[in-house]
């Protein structure tokens, strides 16, 4: 994806957030958002990549805070919330027809996807998370492919691409049903630290590297996927798996305008940039397969 003029406020408002994150000393934060202010100023223009700003001006920010990980606190939260209210997701799906699972699991996960913290108008509800749980449910998805991505995945490889933490514990959800379809899963992770996204430690601490066939990092701490810096087995899965899922909106971001196919995209669409992009309404969950 391109950038967009709202790209630029929300991304210092980021810097802004992960540096009150990081550090106490008002010089220290004002020199990572100068910091910021002086990446844009030299690499934000039209057309610009909107992946490249964004891991550009994060790297740039973490460099300045010596601090490599200034959501850390965030992402045991975010696994905490989640795993509190895993049981209860799984109590929802029990009895239920094939198809209405997976499309719950779907569903659930997008849900999981709202843990995305610092994002300019986009809140994290970190205090009655199963009374907001239960209204995204109740809310559903504006775009629904769940039927049509549940067919592909019969007996088939799927690469999956993680996001979040919190959100990975709802992965877990999907991936089960995704077994259970006779699906070999390839899981993708972070390279490195970067805002609140799953590494490689994240999915060996809960045992879903014991779940999945084989897990892949996309070799760097570049937001979303990037191809420039990706290793050749992940180039080769996005390139000929029978189906991607894709989740969270940088991965669509860095993923969206690439011509790969049967594209499963799980994302809420948290911003009109996105939003739009996609064809969905801004604030609304999207289980959208592009084949």
């Amino acid at each position: 994806m391109k950038t967009s003029p709202q790209c630029a406020p929300c991304l210092l408002n980021r810097v802004l957030y992960e540096a009150e994150l990081s550090t106490k000393d008002p010089e220290l934060r004002f020199k990572a958002v100068q910091g910021g202010l002086e990446f844009l100023n030299e690499n934000f223009y039209p057309g610009a990549d909107a992946i490249k700003i964004s891991t550009g001006i994060h790297r740039k920010a973490y460099n300045i805070l010596g601090d490599k990980d200034p959501y850390r606190e965030l992402k045991i939260l975010s696994n905490k919330l989640a795993m509190e209210a895993v049981p209860y997701v799984r109590q929802q799906m029990d009895g239920l027809m094939p198809e209405e699972r997976f499309r719950l699991a779907v569903l659930a996960t997008i849900i999981g996807n709202t843990f995305d913290f610092g994002v300019q108008g986009h809140d994290v509800e970190t205090g009655d998370f199963m009374a907001f749980y239960e209204r995204m449910v109740e809310q559903g998805l504006d775009i629904d492919h769940t039927a049509e991505i549940r067919k592909l995945a019969m007996n088939s490889d799927v690469l999956y691409i993680v996001d979040n933490c919190g959100e990975i514990y709802f992965d877990e959800l999907l991936i089960e049903e995704l077994k259970a379809l006779g699906a070999k899963v390839t899981l993708v992770v972070r390279g490195e630290y970067i805002l609140t996204d799953v590494t490689m430690e994240d999915v060996v601490r809960m045992g879903l590297d014991k779940k999945v066939d084989r897990v892949l990092t996309t070799g760097s701490n570049a937001v979303g996927v990037s191809l420039e810096e990706a290793p050749a087995e992940l180039i080769e899965a996005l390139e000929t798996y029978p189906l991607i899922i894709s989740k969270g909106m940088a991965n669509y971001e860095s993923l969206g305008e690439r011509g790969f196919k049967n594209m499963a995209y799980l994302l809420r669409a948290k911003c009109e940039t996105v939003a739009a992009a996609i064809g969905a309404r801004k604030g609304y969950n999207v289980a959208k397969l592009v084949l």
